[in-house]
């Protein structure tokens, strides 16, 4: 068998690879097609091995075309030959792959990157019928009798995998949603106006996983908080609306630094020093801690357990804010859950002769589902007591009641149709043109349709 002809042509092909700036070749040839000339060039390599008698593997009979006569110096240099020519045609495909590998870190960094997002969208009637069309006391924006969009989100996710290994995170958010639930909280500051992109980043953090233990991860930037039982994305709350514990006891995001442990499996631990609440520049020079501890006894019952304390008022390191924050996770049977969540919380004014603000609240939800996951029912009761007017601007008790039935036509695209009762002992919802009443009644249908790289 004579390799000689293909070795060269096989040759001249690697060598065209190597030759091409890598630049040109990205544009030109895909890594996938790369990959595919390589497994070729390797299956005719077996085939060359098995023609020319050279053993694939040790213990492997050879195979061989005419035999020769023992002894003779053919038939000791020809096998030899092939075996010499098929090792270069091995070294040369190693090369290539290392080339390949070395021109390709960028690609091979995405392909860890996981990239997703949604589109939300609702239809909101609130029945007082407000002459400014909005929905009061949701801490973010809804309005009434409108078609509106709500929020947009690209994330991009690239999660440590293990001791000594780092990642990122990257969400980008835009819409009312996005906007009220950034921009109303920043303060101010000289070259940095209000309405800066910050409202458009929801996260932005790099990670670390220090080889402490069984790997204690770093994470810092901007994140959302660790307050609380609901969540920005309102796909992945059991109601549509955030309740207003979600609204007006509890931060939205911070941005400063946060540790993870898990101790185990039934425990992890957290640690934050941030800037505060809400704030992506500081407002003055003090810094506010956290903690968190989670207790997963069984795959059924979980208690989360936090605290955020620091010094908030604007510009003055004096008077702290105190948080104490606990949820509780409960799983009855697969098609039955339950959620509960408390705050209570106190700000010291700057005046130490004067009261502590003070507010409390709960919140208590259950969600029956099908086995399918396609239909859920979730009702859910809150409580708030302000008592100061410090969390919602009013001295009130504030009362809600929420009903959502979520049917989701796709695994990724969610329907909720939802009744939501506000109530408090104030009169302080808008009815009509210039009239408040101590209650509303809104109905809401929200859509949100979420997509990722690889999956619909």
């Amino acid at each position: 068998m004579n390799i000689e002809p293909v070795k060269r042509f096989a040759f001249g092909l690697l060598s065209l690879s190597l030759l091409v700036p890598h630049g040109l070749l990205a544009q030109t040839v895909s890594t996938d097609q790369l990959m595919e000339t390589i497994k070729k060039l390797e299956a005719r390599i077996a085939d060359l091995e098995s023609k020319a008698g050279v053993p694939a593997a040790a213990g492997a009979p050879a195979v061989s075309g005419a035999p020769a006569v023992s002894g003779t110096p053919a038939a000791t240099s020809a096998p030899a030959a092939a075996q010499l020519s098929v090792a270069e045609l091995k070294k040369e495909v190693d090369e290539v792959k290392k080339k390949q590998e070395e021109a390709s870190p960028m690609l091979s960094f995405f392909k860890t990157t996981q990239v997703s997002g949604y589109v939300d969208s609702y239809y909101g009637y609130n029945v007082n019928k407000p002459a400014d069309q909005s929905i009061g006391f949701r801490g973010t924006t809804y309005n009434h009798n409108s078609f509106q969009f709500n929020a947009a989100k690209l994330s991009f996710n690239r999660p440590t995998s293990g001791p000594n290994s780092a990642g990122y995170r990257l969400d980008l958010v835009y819409g009312p949603l996005a906007d009220s639930f950034n921009s109303l909280y920043e303060f101010p500051v000289a070259g940095r106006p209000q309405d800066s992109i910050q409202r458009n980043i929801l996260n932005a953090y790099v990670s670390y996983t220090a080889p402490i233990g069984k790997g204690l991860t770093f994470d810092v930037g901007k994140f959302t908080t660790f307050i609380g039982a609901e969540v920005f994305d309102t796909v992945d709350n059991w109601n549509y609306q955030q309740g207003i514990m979600f609204a007006y006891a509890q931060p939205f995001y911070h941005t400063g630094l946060r540790m993870n442990y898990a101790a185990s499996d039934k425990v992890g631990l957290g640690f934050y020093l941030v800037n505060g609440w809400n704030n992506s520049f500081d407002q003055n020079t003090g810094k506010s801690v956290g903690f968190a501890l989670t207790l997963t006894p069984s795959s059924k019952f979980q208690i989360i357990q936090n605290y955020l304390g620091g010094p908030e008022n604007s510009t003055s390191n004096t008077g702290w804010r105190h948080l104490y924050d606990g949820v509780i996770n409960a799983t009855i049977n697969p098609n039955v859950a339950l959620r509960f969540n408390y705050d209570i919380g106190t700000n010291k004014p700057l005046i130490s002769s004067d009261p502590s603000a003070k507010w409390r609240g709960i919140a208590s939800s259950i969600r029956f589902s099908k086995a399918d996951g396609k239909i859920a029912l979730a009702p859910r009761f809150e409580y708030l007591y302000d008592g100061s007017g410090f969390a919602t601007g009013y001295r009130q008790d504030l009362k809600t009641f929420t009903l959502t039935n979520e049917y989701r036509i796709r695994p990724n695209f969610s329907t909720k149709l939802e009744y939501r009762y506000d109530f408090s002992n104030q009169d302080l919802f808008k009815t009509g043109t210039d009239e408040f009443s101590n209650h509303q009644n809104v109905f809401l249908v929200g859509l949100v349709y979420s997509f990722g790289i690889g999956k619909e």
